[in-house]
């Protein structure tokens, strides 16, 4: 029975709201309680554009995974950041759900929040 109800959901959020969007919010923000920065040795940088309608926080995941603010960005707006491979970004909504969680690459890199 409880498997006939977790199909029915699945189904009727794939409907609701496309393939690509229900796997999308799957995906996003369920990690991030088991990410943290680690060492700060590959140093590198990320360029947060926030793509959607809405404000949205930047977040560094800090050494015990919590989060720390760095900044707000307007529809469009873009902001680059130092930072390390081993340091993870948390992108959230005005009231601080999470968005997306983005984990720097060793070259310069693009996060576009969605």
């Amino acid at each position: 029975m409880k498997m006939q109800i977790k199909k029915a959901i699945v189904a009727t959020l794939l409907v609701v709201l496309g393939a690509g969007a229900a796997q999308a919010a799957g995906k996003r923000c369920t990690e991030e309680r088991s990410l943290r920065s680690t060492d700060s040795k590959l140093a590198t940088s990320v360029t947060f554009v926030n793509r959607t309608q809405e404000n949205v926080r930047i977040y560094w995941l800090n050494y015990k995974s919590g989060r720390e603010f760095y900044k707000e960005l307007r529809p469009d707006q873009r902001f680059t950041q130092d930072t390390y491979a081993t340091h993870p970004w948390v992108a959230t909504d005005a009231e601080e759900n999470c968005l997306e969680t983005y984990m720097p690459q060793a070259r310069a890199s693009t996060m576009e929040i969605r």
